[in-house]
């Protein structure tokens, strides 16, 4: 079964197809099939702005798609200084890596150094049977102005300034393997999303119409 995954960020993707690790799915990237689609994401929430992603690319390719965004919300922050959908684009300028570590680090100092904090993540899955979104607040997570010194990120720029207040590491330090024990919110649901919306659902689907015949 073929699924593409509408994003170009070889952290999403490593992430991504280590998550499928067993499953009957063959997970494709943008850069597999020489693909480029630029999408307005002006949607009110992950969920939206993910549908956007995965009907771009559904509607170009007819291949089963799935895509994802996310918004930070920082709990000691006012709501309107919350990052919320615009993660890497502040004041109308998008970040770079270096950029985006130091704004949040500088952001961190004006709250004490360090805070509470949760990405909403927004997945969306868009097949021949139909579209399937679900919106999904992910384990909480410890936002510090202080920087991982020791280990580069793999793709997600905040990882060097993200603790994990279970395991009291940086997710720049984390391995495959302590994520996968931590058993965290996002990897469960997100599995459950897939079997549910594209292998169950399409599996029924086809025993439907042999059913029919």
């Amino acid at each position: 079964m073929k699924l593409l995954y509408a994003t170009k960020n070889n952290s999403k993707i490593y992430n991504m197809k280590r998550r499928l690790e067993g499953m009957p799915i063959e997970l494709l990237t943008p850069n597999d099939i020489n693909i480029r689609i630029s999408v307005d994401e002006n949607g009110k929430t992950p969920s939206q702005n993910a549908l956007k992603k995965a009907k771009a690319y559904y509607e170009k390719t007819k291949i089963a798609t799935i895509a994802a965004d996310s918004g930070l919300y920082i709990s000691d922050l006012p709501k309107n200084k919350q990052p919320g959908l615009y993660v890497r684009r502040i004041n109308g300028k998008e970040l770079t890596d270096d950029e985006m570590i130091d704004y949040y680090s500088n952001l961190m100092k004006t709250i004490g150094g360090a805070g509470d904090a949760y990405y909403l993540t927004g997945l969306a899955l868009v097949t021949e049977y139909g579209s399937f979104t679900i919106d999904i607040e992910e384990d909480h997570f410890i936002l510090t102005e202080k920087r991982d010194e020791k280990h580069n990120h793999r793709g997600n720029p905040l990882d060097v300034i993200t603790i994990d207040p279970a395991c009291k590491k940086y997710y720049s330090e984390m391995t495959d393997e302590d994520f996968k024990n931590m058993g965290y919110k996002f990897e469960k649901e997100c599995l459950n999303f897939i079997q549910k919306n594209f292998i169950d659902y399409k599996y029924d689907a086809v025993t439907l119409i042999k059913n029919r015949h």
